[in-house]
């Protein structure tokens, strides 16, 4: 019987139809949802966001802790090893790296026992279900993409911008943002976007997904399409990876 690291890391067919029907199923329960969503628009204000400023706070204890983990920095996995969906994704001479802490609901208790205090910070994100470490490595672009879900949310922390800002940036829909060390952005990231990173240095943010606020009983709905994705083989598969330490 196959594991859930040979469909992702095979294509096989059986992965390719639950990968197919899962999509048709979030797409129609998207579809559904986005009606209700309290939040609007491609890329919302930090500044409605009360635990923002918290995190923004926390800048120099979660960069402290993430410059002991680069110490190590061939241990850091590349994202495409870990989930053979971004492997499309990037483009350029270098690689996307991820130190992963949270992916929907799991939690991967070695890598946040090296980052203690960051996890204290994302414990006060309401409804926070992913959280890693995202670094883009020099020469690196993320081709243009829309992520899986609807009923959240992204938000980045800047932790380390290369210099000049125009050499590394996202464009979400049709804005382009800059990031600038231990700021906010909170966007959707089911509009297509694409970053870039055309510098001699890395750029790492605080990756988090966090839940969108809907009333009841579509709250209900999310919780229930977000459990799903954690169960699906996309999420099995970097759970095993990670936790195997490739």
């Amino acid at each position: 019987m196959r594991t859930a690291q040979s469909l992702m890391q095979h294509q096989s067919t059986l992965y390719k139809i639950i990968s197919a029907t899962g999509q048709q199923v979030i797409f129609g329960i998207e579809k559904m949802i986005s009606v209700f969503a309290r939040e609007k628009g491609a890329i919302m204000d930090p500044g409605l966001y009360l635990w923002t400023r918290d995190m923004e706070r926390g800048y120099d204890a979660i960069r402290s802790e993430l410059d002991r983990i680069l110490t190590d920095y061939e241990a850091i996995p590349n994202f495409d090893d870990l989930s053979a969906e971004q492997r499309r994704l990037v483009t350029g001479e270098r690689r996307w790296k991820t130190h992963m802490l949270y992916a929907y609901g799991a939690r991967f208790a070695g890598n946040i026992a090296q980052c203690p205090e960051t996890d204290r910070m994302l414990q006060k994100i309401p409804g926070m279900v992913t959280a890693f470490f995202s670094i883009i490595e020099p020469h690196t672009g993320i081709a243009p993409h829309r992520g899986p879900y609807k009923g959240v949310l992204r938000y980045h922390l800047a932790l380390r911008v290369p210099t000049p800002a125009e050499s590394c940036g996202i464009r979400i829909g049709h804005e382009v943002y800059h990031w600038q060390e231990g700021r906010s952005l909170i966007f959707d990231d089911t509009v297509t976007h694409e970053a870039w990173n055309n510098s001699d240095a890395i750029r790492v943010v605080l990756f988090v997904d966090f839940k969108r606020k809907f009333p009841p009983p579509i709250s209900l709905i999310n919780d229930l399409m977000i459990w799903m994705i954690k169960t699906s083989p996309f999420i099995a598969g970097i759970v095993e990876k990670v936790e195997k330490g490739k």
